[in-house]
């Protein structure tokens, strides 16, 4: 199956934004059933793209030569989420089944129906990928500079491992990860966040919910409680090892 990124892997002027991807076999399905690699982690992620993607292209078919395992990891989420999506696709076909429990009257919703082709997806342009100004402010209350940008597979285990361990860090952690550089320092840390004055971490989230840092496959769905009539939000949960279950998938309510 041939899959357009939303926004690839950028290598040198070569921007690999199509890959042809393979359906989960048996070795696939052993890493799903190792609970080291799947309870409470997302071990089985890097392993799964590695093997199924077979190939990154640019527009033009020009292949990307390097090693897989590398690829993976300079994807972005955006690209991560899609891939994901259309594995499950190419094995098990576009009609996804999941249960989702509604954020009104607590009713849960069984045998919800989803066709994975229809996700809408969002790319973003080469342009906008390569223009800092986007994605750089000014802190209004330290006056320092800040360079935002988009998940890599690094940063949603370095999320899961806060989730599971550090819990009373969520919210300096999970900003310190969409954050490239503060003033001329990288690798930043929830350290470097607890540091900065609250106007500064309030103006930071506002800019992560406004900025669009990568493009995305929108997987927020809308469903219509059968319990209470009202529509709630449910969003897909592509990370986890039950989206390759081919007779249930799995929801995280957005409230």
């Amino acid at each position: 199956m041939k899959v357009t990124l939303p926004n690839g892997l950028l290598d040198g002027q070569d921007l690999f934004n199509t890959a042809i991807i393979d359906e989960l076999r048996g070795r696939q399905q052993n890493y799903l059933a190792d609970r080291e690699l799947v309870i409470g982690n997302i071990g089985h992620i890097p392993k799964i793209l590695s093997d199924c993607i077979k190939s990154l292209e640019t527009a033009e078919g020009v292949q990307w030569k390097g090693d897989m395992k590398d690829a993976v990891e300079k994807l972005s989420a955006g690209d991560i989420e899609i891939l994901l999506i259309k594995i499950r696709e190419n094995t098990y076909g576009e009609r996804f089944y999941f249960e989702a429990q509604c954020t009104h009257c607590e009713h849960k919703n069984k045998n919800l129906r989803l066709n994975l082709n229809e996700l809408e997806l969002d790319p973003i342009p080469v342009a906008e990928m390569l223009d800092k100004s986007r994605v750089t402010f000014t802190l209004p209350k330290s006056q320092v500079e800040v360079e935002l940008k988009p998940l890599f597979l690094k940063d949603l285990f370095e999320s899961i491992k806060i989730m599971k361990n550090k819990p009373d860090r969520l919210v300096t952690s999970a900003v310190a990860l969409s954050i490239k550089r503060i003033g001329t320092k990288t690798k930043i840390t929830s350290e470097d966040i607890d540091e900065l004055p609250s106007k500064d971490i309030i103006f930071l989230k506002e800019k992560l919910e406004a900025t669009k840092l990568e493009g995305t496959i929108d997987t927020n769905i809308t469903v219509e409680c059968t319990g209470c009539g009202k529509e709630f939000e449910s969003k897909l949960d592509v990370y986890s090892s039950d989206f390759f279950d081919p007779s249930k998938g799995s929801t995280s309510t957005t409230t």
